[in-house]
């Protein structure tokens, strides 16, 4: 007995930052569990909670893909849900320009109820091939449900470079 209340007063300071770093290893263990593994089964965490209010089975997919396929420029089109994100890929006749693409993709919309479009982001991806007249667009748009209620798409037009003439 004598030996450890020798070695307590040799070390009491030692022994009692050991206990406070202890402590603090606990703690700190305790919040990243918590924060960052989490116990959610689902990769998508809380933010699908409710999803079931809002069906968008494959039967409302293919009527909206047969409506979508109804125009002469509309080769194929493809659906797609993750989550609370639609993708829609529409692939146009090589002779399509990229507004009258643009358009149909607008147009779109409407064929959505409104409790999908309440719930889901939507997501475009719109292709043609380049031909001898047009040069062909590969293109994706986006409509958010917080949004504007539009299709905002993404600016890729490639710009040609002018050369700077060093005399001027």
């Amino acid at each position: 007995m004598k030996k450890i209340k020798k070695i307590w007063q040799e070390n009491s300071v030692l022994f009692v930052l050991l206990f406070i770093i202890i402590a603090c290893l606990i703690a700190i263990s305790i919040v990243v569990v918590t924060y960052f593994v989490g116990d959610s089964s689902s990769k998508y965490g809380d933010r699908l909670e409710e999803i079931e209010n809002y069906p968008f089975d494959s039967d409302a997919q293919q009527e909206i893909m047969d409506q979508i396929k109804e125009s002469d420029l509309v080769l194929e089109v493809g659906m797609r849900v993750s989550g609370k994100v639609i993708y829609i890929t529409i692939d146009f006749v090589p002779a399509t320009t990229l507004v009258e693409a643009q358009s149909i993709a607008l147009a779109s919309l409407d064929y959505f109820s409104e409790e999908t479009l309440s719930f889901y982001d939507l997501e475009f991806m719109i292709q043609a091939d380049a031909t001898e007249e047009t040069e062909g667009f590969r293109i994706i748009g986006a409509r958010n449900v917080s949004g504007t209620g539009g299709i905002v798409w993404n600016n890729n037009t490639e710009f040609e470079e002018e050369e700077v003439n060093a005399e001027e």
